[in-house]
């Protein structure tokens, strides 16, 4: 028995990469920000990234998202169209007032006095102290040894959130960046915000003096040129004339990064309005911002506007266009508008930028299935398993390219694993019921199939084979039941009617089966094989006249058929009975 490799339906790609969509799974999702989630898992100097699958996106990933209505909020307003003034007034008091509307029982001159009793502490201990170097060394021994204010790679809201950071001492490095800018503004001290893709920091720069502080290690002392190379963050040179990154932000683009973080958490909740109007805050009070545009992007793509992601996704490219994850959210986007060719020179560019991505080489090859392309298909699942062995969806997604490449063993092994790697993952075990139907593994496929039915009892498709596979190992009765199954969720399939009533015919029960020929006649008359069928039926009946009709239809239709000798001679014998 064949089935077609069409039949082998693909699970959907993954979307996103500022999301990142690297979702995705969301399709399915970790998010390019400045919550330092990412920031610390690349190669240094702490540990290589990993990135992960969400369904997958949500498969999604493509992806796979909701219709929302858009904000009022226009997406290039001129001018900040919220009542929070940040360059007006102090930062602490600003980044307070913004947490507000997430806590809003918080009384802000309480967590400001909070703050003088650190900057007073750490006055106390400079004394007279007036070299930058032992002024840093100071605030970081008095935050992070005496106080102990801790780094936390998480990206929810009291990571980032000043009052929750001065509540429980731990923060991302955003929450912490912000505590340390404020403390240095009690102090009136040169220091300033620094971002860089998906990250920010602080530094001392009083003219002379110039020198970076990673809020995320205890102070630690970087480089600008580590920041530079990133893999997949990549700041190019004219991102950093432009004024994009690695310069001395104002308190407004300092203030720009908790609203684009707050976005981002917003969208992740589901939040698509709100997370839309604080990422435009974001960009509003700093324009220049890649990432910001990117994180847009992505939700215009939520919101289902194609057009406006992509003009976000473009502007990010164009502010930074060494940032992997713009180019492969906007192949993603193309991806999923089927927009193929465009679609794979934009995850291509993301390789060349990040070439251990591994949802690029993934969702590439599954944009290269959708080209017809199974051989590069197979090639970047291999390389997207080689740099995770335990990426079940590329097992899965890879099963399916070997299968229709005519390679049934490696398409099983590949089912196999992604089901030991993800063994809820029920439509693997479709996928591989179906392969083992057409491999005439008869028992195997029914086993399979039935363990999909159990959880998805609705699909006729599934019931489709297995009636095949029953039909196959010769327990037609079986086989009889599930085609009524089939054609109880679906009665419309002229195909289904017209395989029962074979199997009907085989078991003698011809009433039944002229029944069931008839319908498939009237739901698709174009169908030679269905006349043939119901002419010998008919004939079984002693209805020879019409079987001799049916006899004459079927080589009208099907002139050339190899058995076209052997029906002129019934229809020459019943014409002779006459």
């Amino acid at each position: 028995m064949h089935i077609s490799p069409g039949a082998l339906v693909s699970l959907p790609v993954l979307a996103k990469n500022c999301d990142l969509r690297c979702e995705i799974y969301d399709f399915k999702s970790q998010i390019p920000n400045r919550t330092c989630k990412n920031f610390w898992s690349s190669p240094a100097p702490v540990k290589k990234i990993r990135f992960l699958i969400c369904a997958i996106c949500g498969f999604t990933w493509f992806c796979i998202v909701l219709m929302s209505a858009l904000p009022d909020l226009p997406a290039d307003t001129s001018s900040p169209v919220w009542e929070i003034h940040a360059q007006d007034i102090s930062l602490a008091r600003t980044a307070l007032t913004i947490a507000q509307e997430s806590y809003p029982g918080i009384d802000i001159d309480t967590y400001l006095k909070r703050l003088d009793d650190i900057v007073n502490n750490i006055k106390t201990s400079l004394r007279d102290e007036t070299e930058p170097e032992q002024i840093i060394k100071t605030i970081n021994l008095v935050l992070f040894n005496e106080l102990q204010f801790q780094y936390v790679q998480t990206g929810d809201l009291d990571s980032l959130s000043l009052n929750r950071v001065l509540d429980t001492k731990a923060g991302n490095c955003v929450g912490l960046s912000i505590l340390y800018l404020c403390i240095a503004e009690g102090l009136r001290l040169p220091i300033y915000g620094v971002s860089v893709p998906e990250h920010i920091f602080v530094r001392y720069d009083d003219g002379d003096f110039r020198k970076n502080i990673e809020t995320g290690y205890e102070g630690m002392a970087t480089p600008d040129s580590y920041y530079v190379n990133m893999p997949g963050k990549r700041i190019s040179q004219k991102s950093i004339k432009n004024g994009s990154y690695l310069k001395n932000l104002t308190k407004n683009e300092v203030v720009a990064d908790i609203y684009l973080n707050r976005s981002i958490l917003e969208k992740e909740k589901g939040n698509r309005e709100k997370a839309l109007r604080d990422v435009t805050r974001s960009i509003e009070l700093h324009g220049n911002d890649a990432v910001a545009f990117c994180n847009r992007g992505v939700i215009y793509e939520k919101m289902k506007d194609a057009d406006m992601a992509i003009k976000d996704y473009n502007k990010a490219i164009e502010l930074n266009p060494d940032y992997a994850p713009a180019y492969y959210n906007r192949g993603s986007l193309y991806a999923s508008i089927e927009v193929i060719d465009k679609a794979i020179m934009d995850y291509s560019k993301a390789l060349s930028l990040d070439p251990n991505s591994t949802l690029s080489y993934y969702n590439r090859g599954i944009a290269f299935k959708l080209a017809g392309r199974t051989d590069l298909t197979i090639e970047d699942l291999s390389k997207a398993i080689s740099l995770d062995p335990e990426f079940a969806a590329a097992y899965a997604h890879r099963g399916l390219a070997y299968a229709e490449s005519g390679e049934p063993e490696n398409a099983l092994a590949d089912f196999s694993k992604a089901l030991e790697l993800d063994p809820d993952n029920i439509e693997i075990y479709m996928k591989r019921g179906i392969l083992y139907a057409d491999m005439q593994r008869f028992d195997d496929a029914i086993q399979d199939i039935t363990v999909f039915i159990k959880t998805t009892p609705n699909n006729a498709f599934a019931y489709y084979i297995r009636a095949k596979a029953h039909r196959g190992k010769g327990d037609l009765v079986k086989a009889i039941m599930d085609y009524d199954k089939v054609l109880e969720l679906n009665s419309r399939l002229a195909g289904v009617y017209f395989e029962r009533g074979q199997l009907e015919y085989q078991l003698g029960r011809y009433e039944d089966a002229l029944a069931d020929f008839n319908t498939s006649i009237d739901l698709f008359p174009y169908n030679p094989l269905a006349y043939l069928h119901r002419g010998n039926t008919l004939k079984k009946l002693g209805k020879n006249e019409n079987a001799l009709n049916d006899y004459m239809t079927y080589l009208k239709l099907s002139p050339n058929a190899t058995d076209a000798e052997e029906i002129r001679s019934k229809i020459e014998d019943i014409r002779s009975r006459r």
